[in-house]
């Protein structure tokens, strides 16, 4: 189990200095007694509100020989202290390693998605969150049925978090899951854990 878990981050660890994202540690924050409730609502105040920007990804090219990264458009609201939305998610994003191309097409014809991530705030300088981003399960038209495809997130994990740079500038990494599902079959047998970095202004 701790062989596989340790070749599990080594993954993560690969697909973060591909994309050439400086991540945010937690075993920095130096208040380990955590935030208190005046604390936590003064950093909400502060992170709460509108963001557009971009977000950043790998994905496999034409040949489907290696992986180039790639960005396209994206949005954030971030309106109670304990959630995020990522809104008008591209789910091209979310398919860059499939070397399926008929089911990639299936898949990015439903154009973009919603992603809720529950959120806890870690510090407060900067402000730090952690941000655990909920699965996706989307109906998708497929060989001519109705297909289930999911995908997931790491959660409570040292790399999945946002941060406050300045007043209105807001730097966000999750990591997805190399497994994705078609209805119950895994359809991902060689991607790897991937970072998904946004970097985002407030409107």
């Amino acid at each position: 189990m701790k062989k596989t878990l340790n070749k599990l981050m080594l993954v993560v660890f690969s697909s973060i200095a591909l994309l050439g994202i400086t991540s945010c540690n937690l075993d920095n924050n130096n208040n380990k007694e955590g935030l208190t409730p005046a604390e936590v609502k003064a950093a909400f105040n502060s992170v709460k509100g509108n963001y557009t920007g971009k977000v950043f990804f790998n994905k496999l090219n034409d040949n489907m020989s290696i992986l180039e990264k790639d960005s396209l458009p994206v949005s954030v609201t971030i309106n109670t202290d304990s959630t995020l939305i990522i809104k008008n998610l591209p789910l091209k994003v979310l398919t860059g390693q499939l070397e399926d191309k008929d089911l990639k097409s299936a898949i990015e014809s439903l154009g973009t998605t919603d992603v809720l991530c529950y959120i806890a705030f870690i510090d407060n300088d900067p402000i730090t969150l952690l941000v655990n981003p909920t699965p996706l399960s989307l109906n998708i038209n497929y060989k001519g049925k109705t297909q289930t495809f999911k995908t997931g997130f790491f959660i409570n994990n040292r790399n999945s978090l946002a941060q406050l740079s300045g007043r209105d500038r807001l730097a966000i990494q999750i990591i997805q899951f190399g497994s994705m599902y078609l209805d119950e079959k895994l359809i991902t047998s060689r991607a790897n854990n991937s970072a998904i970095f946004l970097k985002l202004e407030r409107r």
